[in-house]
């Protein structure tokens, strides 16, 4: 009996910790795109104007 409980608490916990990890799929997109935004040929080679 002790092992159906621990079972269902395991099971129980892998979905929440899923629900919770897939909240982040917005956050770290948004991130990556202000990411790539901020980075432009002037920031990669020192500040020249020309490439």
């Amino acid at each position: 009996m002790k092992q159906i409980i621990v079972m269902v608490a395991m099971v129980a916990l892998g979905v929440v910790l899923a629900g919770f990890v897939m909240g982040f799929g917005t956050t770290a997109s948004e991130l990556a795109d202000a990411a790539k935004e901020s980075i432009t040929y002037i920031n990669i080679t020192g500040g020249s104007e020309t490439p």
